[in-house]
């Protein structure tokens, strides 16, 4: 029996002024339930209200009419992930990231100098990992076997 890889439970995203680790580990996801005042579900759900994601290509967009998010569950959830990541690179050199340093770029790169919605891409991003883990593109598909292939009119043929 073969096992399924399970997703990692963190992220590596463009954030900021570089691309760095976003994880929500267990203290801080306590601390985000009590910063949000609400269950890691409920802010799940908040945050992922009005999200959708385009099956063809895979990219997420936000709808905000029907969004239900506080603006802490996303500054919250960027701060406490940067924290739990640790680490970044910024032009090519890795970066350590620790609490002062997350609070300091949510602070400059996060809303209100950034638009809400980049937030909450980001948010929605970190809070996935979290909840339902996250296989970057390719990992998580299994090798596929060959086999027969199945054409236009539904018949098959021989795999070459």
């Amino acid at each position: 029996m073969s096992r399924q890889p399970v997703p990692a439970c963190e992220i590596e995203l463009e954030f900021a002024d570089g691309r760095y680790l976003f994880r929500l580990g267990l203290s801080q996801i306590g601390e985000l339930q009590t910063k949000c005042g609400a269950g890691l579900g409920a802010i799940f759900a908040r945050v992922m209200a009005g999200r959708y994601i385009i099956e063809a290509t895979g990219a997420s967009f936000g709808n905000p009419s029907e969004a239900a998010w506080f603006s802490q569950d996303l500054t919250e959830t960027i701060r406490l992930g940067l924290i739990g990541g640790g680490s970044g690179e910024v032009n090519g050199s890795p970066v350590k990231v620790d609490p002062i340093l997350a609070r300091r770029l949510v602070e400059t790169y996060g809303p209100p100098a950034r638009p809400m919605s980049e937030a909450w891409t980001i948010a929605a991003a970190v809070l996935g990992a979290c909840v339902e883990g996250y296989s970057p593109p390719g990992e998580a598909d299994p090798p596929k076997k060959a086999g027969p292939a199945t054409t236009t009119d539904g018949s098959t043929s021989p795999a070459h």
